[in-house]
């Protein structure tokens, strides 16, 4: 009999959708998806030449749980540069991103413990808080995506321990000032909360810079960083990223991972090395990203029936339907009829129920037509 547990946790719409979608082309129908949340481009040559080189020398091996320390100090370099803190390498957890959320979680979190997370925010974020027996709590957002402060201290009870946050944002693309994490710094730190600061677009930002929390004080005691490779440098197949844990936890969710994946996949690591010295592909990527932003927002502002703002980070819009339909309504009937797959917003909080995402990381021609399509749909 499945556990209660596995029984509560619910599909990703953005992995759903993108099966529906491959249902579609292979039944030869030309159907165009803004529901892909990873790069069309591939990883640089020079980073796949890397680890092949690697491989061929032998490692393909188990490495160290907590990772190969190269990588490490690289990781500790890049986030001391960012912050000025004496970043340890010892505290660095080389592992898949999606995993460091879920260990992170796992790491504080008791059964009926609450975790807040901002709405709209990414659809696993629920799911793995539910996996640790917490309990999910939205707080909410202002109109321009940034977290409201004073609705976010509102939520706060004696079961609260973690607060979850993500800048650049999926799915809203705001990137946080740095008030506003120096505002969710002093709400952790005065009620005694940790904090996991998902940081995996830290590099795709058209306006705005990023800001880790680990840069204000007392966050280094109760800050877990999740970083990685996947949007920065297309290498979400590699399934490669990294945790900076707070020094108390390093030794335990060393153990997890030693009881669970053992180790991050080695050749993974080695293109991972190779990627962390490598500025030029995300610089390149993230211009062809805004270009695509510029022109999305121009083909659906042609359409009064959807509020679109530019995100300032990330590759999505959070579009606002004002057709009267909900994003599922939406998104089933865009599918149906003009065969361009979008993501209901509803999956990602509850403040999505009349919107959609729409990744733009998808080829210039394909990203025109399915804009167009949408138009077309909205009239």
């Amino acid at each position: 009999m499945v556990s209660s547990r596995f029984k509560a946790i619910l599909p990703s719409p953005t992995v759903s959708l993108n099966n529906k979608f491959a249902e579609l082309k292979e039944k030869g129908e030309n159907p165009i998806s803004f529901g892909v949340g990873e790069p069309d481009a591939t990883t640089p040559e020079d980073v796949i030449d890397f680890a092949a080189k690697k491989a061929r020398e032998g490692k393909t091996h188990y490495t160290s749980s907590l990772g190969i320390k190269e990588l490490r100090d690289k990781v500790a370099q890049k986030y001391h540069g960012m912050t000025g803190k004496d970043i340890k390498s010892g505290n660095v957890i080389v592992t898949p991103a999606k995993f460091a959320i879920n260990m992170a979680v796992q790491a504080v979190i008791e059964p009926g413990d609450n975790v807040l997370i901002q709405d709209p925010s990414f659809v696993s974020y629920p799911e793995i808080i539910k996996i640790a027996g917490g309990i999910p709590k939205y707080f909410p957002s202002k109109s321009d995506g940034s977290p409201d402060i004073e609705g976010l201290k509102e939520k706060i009870d004696d079961k609260t321990k973690m607060i979850i946050i993500n800048s650049p944002s999926n799915p809203h693309g705001w990137v946080a000032s740095s008030q506003d994490i120096k505002s969710i710094a002093e709400v952790a730190a005065d009620n005694d909360l940790y904090v996991v600061s998902d940081e995996l677009y830290e590099k795709i930002i058209y306006e705005g810079k990023h800001i880790s929390i680990l840069s204000y004080p007392e966050m280094g005691e109760r800050s877990f960083i999740i970083n990685g490779f996947s949007k920065s440098h297309a290498m979400t197949g590699w399934r490669i990223g990294y945790l900076i844990s707070p020094p108390e936890f390093t030794s335990y969710m060393d153990a997890y991972q030693q009881h669970t994946i053992t180790c991050a996949p080695s050749v993974s690591q080695y293109a991972a090395l190779k990627a962390i010295d490598e500025p030029a592909f995300p610089e390149s990527l993230k211009k062809i990203f805004q270009k695509r932003r510029d022109i999305l927002h121009s083909i659906l502002t042609k359409s009064d029936k959807i509020e679109f703002n530019k995100p300032a980070g990330a590759f999505y819009a959070f579009p606002r339907l004002k057709n009267g339909m909900t994003g599922e309504e939406f998104s089933t009937g865009l599918l149906e009829q003009k065969k361009v797959l979008v993501t209901p917003g509803s999956g990602f909080g509850p403040s999505g129920k009349n919107r959609v995402r729409l990744s733009f990381a998808l080829a210039d021609k394909d990203l025109e037509e399915g804009a167009e399509r949408i138009v077309q749909f909205l009239s």
